[in-house]
């Protein structure tokens, strides 16, 4: 029973409508012939009341020319009334037949298809694309479903992509905003060096030269940052070009930049590399490193440490403070996008984004970040560089 009901149910428009078409015009004749049937057994019924008064009884000659004067008022009417019912009562039937046709094939093949396509392109037409349509008949309208909720569903792909993509350029744009600011900080720090002590002779024509050497350094660090993130289209596309780097090199131009950035603070140095090379990208290493002081110089009271650590494959910096410290939440969100501990009406519009594009770059860079808190106050962030691809 199953089976034939699942069969019928899955015919074709024009089957369905042939096959109610010959049911319901089957239906009509039978009606037809039944509504005769009734008719004529009425007329015999008033007829049989006169047999008495005809000699030689016949039925049809009671409702004749010849013996009409034989019925009563009433009865004539009545026998009038059947006849004109044979006549007129068969169209009728066939019409209602056909009304019913029509009434169940739309039930059954066009009202809830129908309503599913009408409320679905409401909703679409609403940027509502959360929802499915469910209607399993094998049909031409079940295929018109099926295509249209795969139209809706390739829409839902598209606008999260399209959200995706956005987000993803929002967050860049943000991280791009973000990080400019180092450079042209440790530039500013350096043009200050310049304008306070030239002047007074203080400064070395090597001095100059070197002070201009780490500005030019920051410059190409500007256009270069500038062009690759022109051609990016998400953080996470960030390309590491490794490089080999002497290792003493590279710390002091690190410490160069930790005391443009901090230097307001009491800022102390550890170098714990044992490794006589490193093999890391510097931009990648630059930039996490200028984030991680960028906090620490904005959190802290008036110290913060750094240490250098390097082994045969991992380039490690921990940068700590003694400010106030992580909190439970923010260890645990601190590395998330655009999360913040400051209010909104704060005046430092900070981001957000610093450790997150930390925690980026340093998984980039086969590496990690992790947070803590120091061992007497403030707070402390690792970050690894794997020098292995």
């Amino acid at each position: 029973m199953g089976k034939s009901k699942r069969k019928l149910n899955d015919l074709s428009i024009l089957s369905t409508f042939v096959l109610l078409a010959v049911v319901f015009l089957l239906l009509a004749i039978l009606l037809v012939e039944v509504e005769r049937t009734l008719l004529t057994n009425a007329q015999r019924d008033i007829a049989f009341q006169y047999s008495d008064v005809v000699e030689g009884f016949n039925s049809e000659k009671v409702w004749g020319n010849q013996s009409v004067y034989l019925l009563s008022e009433h009865d004539g009417r009545m026998m009038w009334l059947y006849e004109m019912g044979m006549w007129t009562l068969p169209p009728f039937t066939y019409l209602a037949c056909f009304i019913l046709a029509g009434f169940v094939f739309y039930r059954s093949k066009i009202r809830r298809p129908l309503m599913f396509l009408t409320t679905s392109a409401n909703r679409i037409a609403e940027n509502d694309l959360d929802f499915s349509i469910a209607y399993d008949r094998n049909d031409e309208m079940g295929l018109l479903c099926k295509a249209f909720e795969k139209m809706r569903s390739a829409l839902e792909k598209n606008n999260r992509e399209m959200w995706r993509q956005m987000n993803e350029r929002k967050k860049l744009n943000a991280a791009f905003s973000h990080d400019l600011r180092t450079p042209l900080t440790v530039m500013e720090g350096h043009l200050g060096i310049l304008q306070k002590y030239t002047p007074q002779g203080k400064l070395s024509a090597d001095d100059v030269m070197q002070t201009y050497a780490a500005m030019a350094g920051q410059i190409e660090r500007l256009k270069n940052y500038a062009s690759s993130m022109n051609t990016l289209q998400r953080l996470e596309d960030v390309p590491i070009v490794r490089k080999q780097l002497a290792a003493s090199d590279f710390t002091a131009r690190l410490n160069d930049t930790a005391e443009m950035i901090c230097e307001s603070k009491n800022l102390s140095i550890s170098d714990k590399t044992v490794a006589t090379s490193l093999c890391v990208d510097p931009e990648i290493v630059l930039q996490v490193f200028e984030n991680l002081l960028s906090n620490a110089a904005r959190y802290a009271k008036s110290a913060i440490s750094i240490q250098y650590t390097a082994t045969n494959d991992t380039f490690s910096i921990t940068v700590t403070d003694d400010g106030a410290g992580f909190d439970d939440t923010t260890l645990k969100f601190a590395a998330n996008p655009f999360y913040t501990t400051e209010k909104k009406s704060d005046t430092g519009q900070h981001l957000g984004l610093g450790l997150n594009i930390c925690k980026i770059l340093c998984e980039r860079h086969n590496g990690n970040i992790i947070l803590s808190n120091g061992i007497e106050a403030g707070a402390s962030v690792t970050v690894r560089f794997g020098m292995i691809e």
